[in-house]
């Protein structure tokens, strides 16, 4: 099989601090096994379960965490090797694509650095799960057909949410994931603000009037 989504890095102890798309998939190996072939695991491995996770973007302020969060889809595989946990997720910078025997590493680190502080009172929650049908090579045929490296990062509509959204609902069986928007939800509160502002507005306007023809009573 052909690498079509770019190129996929093998990404052992570091990742870049730029915000530039680099339009590639980036592959973190836990096991440190220079052995791996991850061709052999996209050609045969079948994905038992997938899982949708979510972390905060800012661990201080409480109540941005409801729309100002990273999200990122979990999965395992089954093989003769036993089971793999794999993540995978886009960033500002890239798609990244993590594999370990322990779901912690996946779950809690990206690219080896831990997702959250130390000591953070919080941790990555647990959104959605649901069973699969589908076959590693099916993901990586999909996200190929969907040309996902070519869609640069956007904040309000091409972010981590989209993304996962698209690859949650297309590896689960019978479950699906959607949210609102950042743009879409700045358009809800503008939309809102404009019919708030109007209401004021004729109901100002109705007081003058009140007021005008009180005064005209007054003054006949």
């Amino acid at each position: 099989m052909g690498n079509s989504l770019g190129s996929i890095e093998s990404r052992p102890s570091h990742r870049s601090n730029g915000i530039e798309w680099q339009g590639n998939i980036r592959f973190y190996n836990y096991q440190g096994t220079r052995d791996l072939n991850l061709w052999d695991h996209i050609k045969n491995d079948r994905i038992k379960q997938v899982y949708l996770y979510k972390k905060p973007l800012n661990e201080d302020v409480q109540l941005t965490n409801a729309i100002l969060y990273h999200v990122y889809v979990i999965f395992y595989t089954d093989t003769r090797q036993g089971r793999f946990w794999w993540s995978i997720e886009k960033n500002g910078e890239a798609l990244i694509l993590q594999m370990s025997k322990t779901l912690d590493d996946v779950r809690d680190r990206l690219e080896g650095d831990r997702r959250l502080s130390k000591g953070s009172r919080w941790e990555p929650e647990l959104s959605l799960e649901d069973v699969s049908t589908r076959t590693f090579q099916d993901l990586y045929k999909y996200l190929i057909d969907t040309d996902q490296v070519n869609v640069t990062y956007n904040f309000a509509d091409k972010n981590c949410k989209a993304f996962a959204k698209e690859v949650f609902n297309w590896i689960a069986a019978t479950k699906t994931w959607d949210y609102t928007g950042t743009g879409e939800l700045l358009g809800r509160v503008l939309i809102a603000a404009g019919a708030l502002a109007l209401l004021v507005g004729f109901a100002m306007a109705k007081n003058e009037e009140e007021e005008e023809s009180e005064a005209d009573e007054l003054s006949s």
